[in-house]
């Protein structure tokens, strides 16, 4: 029986299609096409990304869809060996049932014996529930105590507010008043980029379809999730910088300290890699 590959491949040989052309209809790349073909899924990102390739190839060269993904399924989880288990249980139930023991009459019964009970006293021990109960109340009792020594430390670490100055009546009237257009110039303008020692943050969201995204903030374990259309994410605050996996960027919108950010213009639309660091940060933002 054929692959799911070979067949697709013969598919399209037939209709003298090229992998070139597939990929400018499905927008969808020749190296993902190449591995449907040769059978190596494990190129592909997985997950509903490798059935929507697989169903968009199928769909180019006139095959069935449904079919294509019953093809992949059978190749990812092999075949089951439930027959073997019917056709074992098939031969034990055709086996006569063994026959049943006579009953033997009842015994009879024997003269109580009394005999004086003796108490034996034992040390009660403290089970694991009780254990773990009281290490989770102490755990919360410690984490209250560093939340207020730590609001303690703060508060006596800021610096107090310099008093104000008050002003001579004659500087007063001899400054002249300018400063409601800077204040209101500054008010009109965006906020600022990310300064030394801010951290990174970004927000994405999926406007025009699902979703695959891996980040990893600073030298923290990558993190996979799948947004759905209309869902958004915030990503952790960096201090250095943010690494970005996308499976279709083209569905995502991003923001970046609360500023609307665009992704470079060389970057892919699919299976991209981009890194959001303070050095290239306002080539996010222009």
């Amino acid at each position: 029986m054929p692959t799911l590959g070979e067949e697709l491949r013969r598919k399209r040989e037939e209709r003298g299609i090229t992998l070139a052309e597939i990929s400018e209809s499905t927008r969808i790349g020749t190296r993902f096409l190449k591995a449907i073909e040769t059978d190596n899924f494990s190129t592909l990102p997985g997950g509903i990304f490798t059935r929507s390739f697989i169903r968009a190839y199928a769909k180019q060269v006139g095959m069935n869809e449904d079919e294509a993904i019953n093809l992949y399924q059978q190749q990812v989880t092999g075949p089951t060996d439930e027959p073997q288990q019917e056709t074992s249980q098939s031969v034990q139930s055709s086996k006569p049932d063994p026959p049943k023991p006579k009953a033997s009459p009842p015994p009879e019964p024997k003269a109580r014996r009394f005999e004086p009970v003796a108490y034996r006293q034992t040390t009660t021990r403290t089970s694991w529930p009780t254990i773990v109960i009281g290490a989770g109340i102490l755990l919360f009792v410690i984490v209250i105590v560093l939340g207020i020594v730590k609001q303690l430390n703060r508060a006596t670490n800021e610096p107090a507010a310099a008093p104000p100055v008050a002003q001579k009546p004659d500087a007063a009237k001899a400054a002249p008043t300018q400063s409601t257009p800077t204040a209101q110039a500054d008010s009109s303008s965006p906020p600022p980029a990310a300064q030394s020692g801010e951290p990174l943050v970004v927000k994405l969201e999926a406007a025009t379809g699902d979703a695959w995204i891996r980040y990893q903030v600073d030298d923290a374990k990558p993190t996979t999730l799948v947004l759905k259309q209309g869902q958004t994410t915030d990503i952790p605050p960096a201090q250095s910088q943010v690494t970005l996996n996308l499976g279709n960027r083209t569905t995502l919108k991003m923001k970046i300290n609360n500023r609307d950010a665009n992704f470079p213009a060389d970057t892919p639309k699919f299976s991209s890699k981009v890194i959001i660091s303070r050095d290239n940060l306002q080539s996010y933002l222009q």
